[in-house]
């Protein structure tokens, strides 16, 4: 994927069929969690990782239910599920978050979440990009 602007083109290199199944599942999610009048927000921005490499963070928050904090360490795990009373027919099957980290991974990038119970949550998606500048 390639975006290009008067200051230069950046190229993030992204199965997009992957990522967009990434950022459909956050949507989703936040969709599911964030209670009529609520708001949800994507915002793009850049970041750096350790080594000082250009990362594009995108990140997705709501103001919705909220995730308790003792539910935080076990997110992006298989079948997990912070909300007990879910089933799976009307809450999943705990994949999606495990699968998203998976994606995000495969293109070394990284996802993580904060949330507090009641105020909403903000999931931040980082993945590595180029860019060029115009000459």
């Amino acid at each position: 994927m390639t975006l290009v602007s008067q200051a230069g083109s950046t190229e993030i290199p992204v199965d997009s069929g992957r990522i967009t199944q990434v950022f459909l599942n956050l949507l989703t999610n936040a969709v599911r969690h964030t209670p009529h009048g609520g708001s949800i927000q994507v915002i793009l921005s850049e970041a750096q990782n350790a080594n000082g490499r250009p990362w594009l963070e995108i990140a997705v928050k709501d103001t919705g239910t909220g995730i308790a904090p003792e539910h935080l360490p076990n997110l992006f795990d298989r079948f997990y599920r912070a909300d007990a009373s879910r089933s799976r027919h009307s809450g999943g099957m705990g994949l999606g978050l495990a699968i998203a980290k998976e994606f995000v991974a495969a293109h070394q990038g990284t996802i993580d979440a904060e949330s507090s119970s009641g105020e909403g949550t903000t999931f931040r998606v980082r993945l590595p990009y180029r860019r060029e500048e115009q000459a």
